[in-house]
C-alpha cells in the first residue's frame, strides 16, 4: 500500500511539473491583441478596446467608396461606433497613431 501512494505522488507531481514548465512556451508564442473588438448583440454597434498607447490616436469610418464618415480622436480606451444612421454597405474603421495604423472592417446588412 506504502508503494502505491508513493508511486501516485511521484507521478502527480511529474505531471504537475509537465504542466507547468509547458504553460509559458504556448503563452510565449501567441501574439499580443492591439485592439480587442468585443461582440455585442446589437448588429449597428462596432465596440472595440485598445491598449493605452492609443490613447489619442485618430479613428476614422471609411465608406467603400473613400469618403470619410466620421472621424475623431480616440480619449478612453474603449470606443463604441454606432453604423445606425448609415446606408448599407461596407465600412473601413481606420485607427492610427504615429506610423501604426489598424484597420477593420464593418458590413451594414
Amino acid at each position: 500500500m506504502k508503494k502505491f501512494v508513493i508511486v501516485a505522488a511521484l507521478f502527480l507531481l511529474l505531471a504537475t511539473i509537465t504542466t507547468l514548465s509547458a504553460a509559458p512556451a504556448v503563452q510565449a508564442g501567441q501574439p499580443e491583441e492591439v485592439v480587442d473588438v468585443l461582440h455585442t448583440h446589437y448588429s449597428n454597434l462596432f465596440v472595440f478596446r485598445t491598449e493605452r498607447k492609443y490613447l489619442g490616436a485618430l479613428v476614422e469610418v471609411v465608406a467603400s467608396n473613400g469618403e470619410v464618415v466620421t472621424a475623431q480622436r480616440l480619449q478612453r480606451r474603449k470606443m463604441i461606433i454606432d453604423f445606425c444612421d448609415v446606408k448599407f454597405g461596407e465600412y473601413t474603421i481606420r485607427i492610427s497613431k504615429g506610423n501604426e495604423s489598424l484597420e477593420f472592417t464593418y458590413v451594414k446588412k
